[in-house]
C-alpha cells in the first residue's frame, strides 16, 4: 500500500475446507514489512454463502484520489460450482469493494456483474450462456497506461469432456472503476484460474491453469490492445504445472524490467513452490529460487520494497505463510 503496508487477503472456510459453503474473503495487515500480522478481519461475505476469489488491484493513477484507492473484487456463489456448470439452479456473480484509507474501512458492495459476465441464468438472461465464472485468485493489473485489468474464467453451454467449455479472459476498466469491459477470451480449453502482467513493450500476458490436466503445464497468451483480444494461446514448456493456481507480477529492478512467477513447479502433485523471474518477457526463465520443496499450492506475488520481493503461498498443513526474497538473491 502507499503508506508501506502489506494486505493479505485469503478464503476463510470457517465450516470447513470445501470449495463451496460459508465461505467469506478475510484479511491481515503487516506493518513491519510482513515481520508480524494483525489479528484476521472479514472484508466480504455473502451471508452465510459464497465470497471468494479474491482480486485486490491497486489504482494509482486515479487523479480523484491521490493517495491510492484500493479495489477488491470478488465473487458470489448460492449453489457449488459444479451444480451451476451442470445446468442446476445456482448464480455466480460478481462484485468489488473500495478503500481510499489502506483497507482500513470498505466501500458498500458492487454488483458489477452485468458489465464483467455473459450469465445464462436470470436476470442476465445473456445468450452466451456463461454458466460458472471467477476471477483470480491473486492480484489484479494496474497497467502502465491507466487501465485496471482483472483476470479471470468461465464456462459457457453444456460441460464438455477434458473441461473443454472452460476459458480464460479478463474484464478491464478505463475509467478507474467506474464501469468495465469484458474483453475476448483466450482460446485455450480448459484455460481455468488465471493471472496477467504487462510486458516490457506494453503488451499483456495471461498465464492460466490447464484444467484438463492434459499439458501439466501452463497456458499462456498475450493481448497487444491491453487485454481486450489475445492471440494464441498455448501450454509455455518451461512452465510445470499440478494443475493448480499461480502468480504473474510485472517489477522493475535496478532500472530493468522483468517478469517474476510463483507456482508449485511439479507435475506430480502440489509441492516445490517456486519463484522464477524472466529478463526477455517470459521467453525464458533463467533465474530461479525453491521457496519449499514439501506441500505447497495457491500463492500471490507483490514487490515488497525497490529490492525485495515477497510471496504469500499455501504451505500444507503448516497453514498461510509469507516470505521476503532479496531479488539479488534470486537474479544473479
Amino acid at each position: 500500500m502507499p503508506n508501506g503496508d502489506i494486505l493479505a487477503f485469503s478464503e476463510g472456510r470457517p465450516a470447513g475446507c470445501a470449495d463451496y459453503g460459508n465461505i467469506q474473503i478475510v484479511m491481515k495487515r503487516s506493518t513491519d514489512a510482513g515481520a508480524s500480522w494483525s489479528e484476521q478481519v472479514v472484508v466480504a461475505r455473502n451471508a452465510s454463502k459464497q465470497a471468494g476469489n479474491a482480486v485486490p488491484l491497486l489504482d494509482t493513477k486515479d487523479p480523484r484520489f491521490p493517495g491510492g484507492r484500493l479495489f477488491l473484487f470478488y465473487n458470489t456463489g448460492n449453489a457449488p460450482e459444479s451444480t451451476i456448470r451442470n445446468g442446476g439452479a445456482g448464480l455466480r456473480e460478481q462484485y468489488v469493494i473500495s478503500s481510499t484509507d489502506n483497507g482500513q474501512s470498505w466501500s458498500t458492495p458492487r454488483n458489477i456483474t452485468s458489465q464483467t459476465a455473459k450469465i445464462g441464468a436470470a436476470p442476465y438472461n445473456n445468450a452466451a450462456d456463461w454458466r460458472t465464472l471467477a476471477m483470480g485468485p491473486g492480484h489484479g493489473l494496474m497497467h502502465s497506461g491507466g487501465r485496471l485489468v482483472i483476470p479471470g474464467n468461465f464456462t459457457a453451454g453444456p460441460p464438455l469432456a477434458a473441461y473443454a467449455d472452460n476459458r480464460a479472459y479478463v474484464f478491464y476498466s478505463d475509467d478507474h472503476g467506474d464501469s468495465f469491459k469484458i474483453g475476448e477470451p483466450s482460446a485455450y480449453p480448459g484455460a481455468n484460474e488465471t493471472t496477467a502482467a504487462e510486458l516490457s513493450d506494453g503488451k499483456v500476458m495471461l498465464n492460466s491453469r490447464d484444467q484438463s490436466g492434459a499439458s501439466r503445464r501452463r497456458i499462456v497468451a498475450v493481448s497487444s490492445d491491453g487485454g481486450a483480444n489475445f492471440g494464441t494461446a498455448m501450454p509455455d514448456s518451461t512452465l510445470p504445472d499440478p494443475v493448480c493456481e499461480g502468480s504473474l507480477l510485472n517489477i522493475v529492478w535496478q532500472g530493468k524490467k522483468y517478469l517474476a512467477f510463483s507456482n508449485p513447479a511439479s507435475t506430480s502433485g502440489r509441492n516445490r513452490l517456486t519463484i522464477r523471474i524472466s529478463p526477455d518477457d517470459g521467453k525464458s526463465w533463467p533465474y530461479s529460487m525453491l521457496v519449499t520443496a514439501d506441500a505447497s499450492a495457491y500463492s500471490d506475488l507483490t514487490l515488497v520494497d525497490p529490492n525485495t520481493i515477497g510471496v504469500i503461498y499455501e504451505n500444507g498443513s503448516n497453514g498461510i505463510r509469507f516470505m521476503r526474497v532479496p531479488l539479488n538473491s534470486i537474479i544473479k
